[in-house]
């Protein structure tokens, strides 16, 4: 058996609501939660363009995805930034602009369960002149909808026990640039805040101003949260000066006592291009890509060099370093992506998800995406192709590296949704669903290649690296096509997105 393979779908299953046929609007899922007895509870924005937003539908459906009831949340100056269930209630986390006072705020929706009320109580308000100015309420957040605008409200991030929410805001102080977390438990009552105005250099006792190169943000199921820079040495952020790096990486850490920032301190003089955090239960780790050196590697048609993967293993207490890691690719992975030996990776890279798994295990999911930009600099083309998956041991082998051969591209955002992939982890083994035509290209490596259609494939990773691929042929879903760009995790493994059937909007739940 090679290394990939066909296979017979055994586990999979798949729900669906019925058709939305009385919408006018188009939409999109943004948030999904699913309480203790099954249910499901949605957050779907509508709009008549991707530049004209209208509003939220806020629905609640049964464990068989049949719409029990839903409502509406207009867009005036505000948008829908989460979704959050205790046991009896349904809270929804607004950011919005109060034009009277000047001031921007994040207000808590709440209302029941059982019927759809929601009374508005302000959580945390901000002075307008502290942020960047924010006037794109209600457009999606994904680089894809946001051509010429950057994203100046940081993460919002809820612990894996529910129990903490956490938001941070990139703000303006008098000494420059800051970095403002606020953590709140499950009712959204205020726990802690803290602004980071500086950070600590590598000269003893000394401290710089940010700007920081910010990387993500995690969140403890105690209430802790860290946070991850880049700090570069010198102003042009070069990543490489001499042939070594030029910058050094910062951990942030906060709770309700006190905070604190530690350097990582890193052996090897491998460029990392990234790193993100990565939390589950009490283990912590930082994980990403690196290439051997940056030289004159980069090109606006190629991109940038990658030549392995690279981890660090963290303690959450004391932030000291555990592991570090540096892992080349393998020359079957190279030979999966280009038919040939290459001593390098060079694209455009986005990270899509990354898992940890219950024995700290990493899967690592990458995409090369890309967008051009057309002349009139108002549209451009998202160009989505392969699909990379890594799974580094706790101990920091690479137990495997694949590659998905894929081709995708769009100008129209309308069909977005339905490029890209969705991923999942079920019983150690790594799922990708992606859209594609019904045949599938074989290539001169014995690889498949996955071109645009609308018929819905399972790719499975074993923990041996064995790779195989089917095509779900649900005959509920088999005239649908899903939406996976936007697919979301509704528990540790199953999925919902949004499908459309004759252009109308149905959901659709994937389980195992």
């Amino acid at each position: 058996m090679g290394a990939i393979a066909h296979a017979q779908l055994d586990t999979l299953k798949v729900s669906v609501s019925e058709i939305f046929n009385d919408e006018k609007f188009k939409t999109s899922l943004l948030f999904a939660k699913e309480g203790s007895n099954g249910d499901i509870f949605t957050v779907r924005n509508y709009y008549s363009s991707i530049s004209n937003p209208k509003g939220y539908y806020i629905e609640h459906f049964n464990k068989d995805l049949k719409l029990l009831k839903r409502t509406t949340v207009e867009v005036n100056r505000n948008e829908i930034k989460g979704l959050f269930l205790t046991e009896d209630s349904v809270i929804l986390l607004q950011f919005q602009y109060n034009y009277k006072e000047k001031k921007y705020a994040f207000a808590k929706l709440t209302s029941s369960k059982q019927d759809f009320s929601f009374s508005e109580k302000e959580i945390y308000s901000i002075d307008r002149n502290r942020l960047e100015k924010y006037d794109h309420f209600g457009i999606r957040s994904e680089p894809e909808f946001n051509l010429h605008r950057q994203n100046h409200l940081g993460d919002f991030v809820e612990s894996e026990n529910g129990d903490f929410i956490t938001l941070n805001l990139f703000t303006k102080s008098n000494e420059g640039n800051a970095l403002l977390v606020i953590m709140f438990n499950k009712s959204f009552e205020k726990i802690y805040e803290y602004e980071f105005e500086n950070v600590i250099s590598l000269k003893e006792n000394a401290t710089k101003n940010l700007p920081l190169e910010y990387q993500n943000m995690v969140l403890g199921n105690n209430g802790t949260v860290y946070f991850l820079g880049r700090v570069f040495n010198t102003n042009n952020k070069n990543l490489e000066k001499s042939d070594e790096p030029n910058y050094y990486f910062v951990l942030f850490k906060a709770d309700a006592v006190s905070k604190t920032q530690k350097v990582i301190p890193i052996e090897s003089n491998n460029i990392i291009r990234s790193l993100q955090l990565v939390t589950k239960g009490d283990k912590l780790a930082a994980v990403g890509l690196y290439t051997d050196t940056v030289g004159s590697s980069f090109s606006y048609t190629s991109g940038n060099r990658y030549d392995g993967a690279v981890l660090f293993n963290l303690d959450q207490t004391s932030l000291n370093k555990l592991k570090e890691s540096f892992q080349p690719f393998s020359e079957e992975f190279m030979i999966e992506k280009y038919g040939k030996v290459k001593e390098k990776i060079n694209s455009f890279l986005s990270y899509r998800s990354i898992f940890m798994l219950d024995n700290g295990d990493l899967i690592i999911n990458v995409e090369e995406f890309e967008m051009y930009i057309s002349d009139d600099n108002v549209n451009a083309k998202r160009i989505y192709k392969d699909i990379m998956g890594f799974r580094l041991s706790n101990d920091g082998d690479l137990t495997w590296a694949k590659n998905i051969n894929k081709k995708q591209d769009d100008w129209s955002l309308d069909n977005i949704p339905f490029l890209s992939y969705t991923a999942t982890i079920k019983s150690d083994v790594a799922y990708y669903f992606v859209n594609a035509a019904s045949d599938l290209k074989l290539l001169k490596n014995n690889q498949i290649e996955l071109r645009e259609g609308p018929r819905l494939y399972d790719l499975k990773i074993y923990p041996t690296g064995l790779l195989r691929h089917d095509k779900v042929l649900n005959p509920e879903i088999f005239n649908a096509q899903l939406a996976v760009r936007f697919g979301i995790l509704i528990n540790e493994s199953d999925i919902l997105m949004q499908a459309e059937s004759n252009d109308k909007p149905m959901l659709v739940k994937l389980y195992f």
